[in-house]
């Protein structure tokens, strides 16, 4: 089956950085500093943490190679995160597309909450936001004000590693509840990949209860593990097809 609109919406949170191997995280002391500098040190330190040995992006290469050979048309895929590295816009980057590919809604990854990502011209980006922002710093932005309308006509959403847990996070979901008797996120269908069994259990509450006419299916599965399963819950709902050779 499919839905109105044929399209999976992808929330990639910390889990995906730290399945490439990017754990890093601010340290506690930073907080005390004024933001503008601890924007400055994250930013900094986020840069060179990427160059690092360590990092392996094998997942994310996996996943596009994965929807590129078995989406079904007319199903399209569009790529949001709340991550400030830009991990997921390179490896999108690095494939050279001469066109963009029938099954991308849009090779941009959408940055809710800002990215590290120069570009020559930054205005109409997600303003940089920090955890410990309050709501009142989310700014109106191009690129958060068309992911809203993207998200908000949607019905199928895959979240990997993300809990809902900062404030922004949860603004989120407020603001998707506000508006959800009128589009059809109302009744969505939310897949949750998270390996803790105790992050997961609060996810699935937390979007139930701001969705309450939306189905939750919870796995507790690494984002890796998902993949090497093939997606059975994409694979469910009609999006993608593995074809036996």
């Amino acid at each position: 089956m499919t839905n109105s609109s044929s399209r999976v919406d992808w929330f990639f949170c910390r889990g995906l950085s730290i399945g490439c191997g990017l754990d890093w995280s601010v340290p506690r002391d930073w907080r005390r500093l004024p933001r503008d500098k601890q924007i400055r040190l994250i930013k900094a330190a986020l840069r060179a943490e990427m160059t690092g040995s360590y990092i392996d992006c094998s997942d994310i290469q996996n996943l596009l190679q994965m929807l590129s050979e078995n989406t079904v048309a007319p199903w399209r895929h569009l790529f949001l995160t709340t991550n400030w590295d830009d991990l997921l816009q390179r490896k999108v980057q690095e494939q050279n597309y001469p066109v963009q590919p029938a099954w991308f809604a849009n090779t941009h990854v959408y940055h809710l909450n800002g990215t590290i990502e120069e570009l020559i011209d930054n205005q109409h980006r997600s303003p940089f936001l920090l955890e410990t922002d309050p709501v009142e710093q989310r700014m109106s932005s191009p690129e958060a004000n068309i992911a809203f309308e993207n998200i908000i006509g949607d019905q199928t959403f895959v979240v990997v590693g993300m809990s809902f847990e900062c404030e922004m996070d949860r603004f989120l979901l407020r603001s998707l509840a506000r508006v959800q008797d009128d589009y059809p996120i109302r009744e969505s269908t939310w897949i949750i990949i998270n390996p803790d069994a105790d992050e997961l259990a609060a996810v699935e509450e937390k979007i139930r209860a701001a969705l309450p006419h939306s189905e939750v299916w919870p796995v507790a599965k690494t984002f890796h593990s998902w993949l090497c399963t093939k997606v059975p819950e994409l694979q469910k709902l009609g999006s993608l097809v593995f074809y036996r050779m």
